[in-house]
């Protein structure tokens, strides 16, 4: 099941208003270079659209893949928003295993986010006897030490300001993960500090990997990271 959704909706918007106005003015003032910028816009949007509807799932997919999760897990998704990655995850588990997903559910960050959405999602899925979403923040999470075999956030701690809050949002996946989970975090911007943080944390085990121009939104400006980190 995929979700439609398109991340941080306002870029797309502005870039659409940015292209059209260009195009306009192209006609209206017969620039060929108001045709060019136009066209790069326009580009931008396409690889902006492309990495939110398509080339998002791919990377949450293979990252998946290589976390190797046993079916009885217990996951925690941050920022789980509509639940791309819960649903995919819940489809790796059986009872026992549980992922729980929590959101602010604000629609800045993902077009018509919001915990019914979600719940309906899952539902629909038919798995609610699998995952689970509710209402809280990453930097205060209302989750035991230790809770979790897996921690996984997808294109959301970026949302998180300042750093100092960031940093904070790190060390509660941290202390909510066991010993020997695994943290799985993929992003778009701050992922070196984020891997500082986990070094100074005491995880000696963190990998960056890029996802090359399906996970570009917009350009290789801001492009996708996968970050892996366990403590040993």
């Amino acid at each position: 099941m995929k979700i439609h959704a398109i991340d941080a909706p306002m870029g797309p918007l502005i870039m659409l208003i940015a292209a059209v106005f260009l195009i306009v003015s192209a006609i209206t003032d017969h620039q060929w270079l108001y045709w060019l910028a136009a066209l790069l816009v326009l580009i931008c949007l396409g690889m902006y659209l492309n990495a939110s509807l398509n080339g998002k799932y791919q990377i949450i997919d293979e990252t998946i893949r290589n976390l190797h999760l046993k079916p009885t897990a217990q996951v925690l998704d941050l920022g789980c928003g509509q639940g791309a990655v819960l649903i995919r995850i819940a489809q790796h588990l059986e009872v026992p295993g549980r992922v729980i997903g929590i959101d602010l559910w604000k629609k800045s960050d993902q077009s018509n986010n919001s915990l019914k959405r979600a719940q309906a999602n899952l539902q629909a899925a038919e798995l609610a006897n699998l995952a689970e979403v509710q209402t809280a923040d990453m930097i205060n999470l209302p989750f035991d030490d230790h809770q979790f075999d897996c921690v996984f956030a997808s294109l959301s701690i970026h949302n998180v300001k300042p750093a100092i809050n960031r940093a904070r949002a790190i060390q509660e996946a941290a202390r909510v993960l066991k010993a020997d989970g695994t943290l799985a975090i993929i992003d778009i911007e701050h992922v070196d500090e984020y891997q500082k943080v986990l070094e100074n944390l005491g995880f000696h085990n963190v990998m960056v990997k890029k996802c090359g121009v399906r996970g570009w939104w917009g350009g290789p400006w801001l492009s996708t990271k996968v970050l892996l980190a366990k403590r040993f």
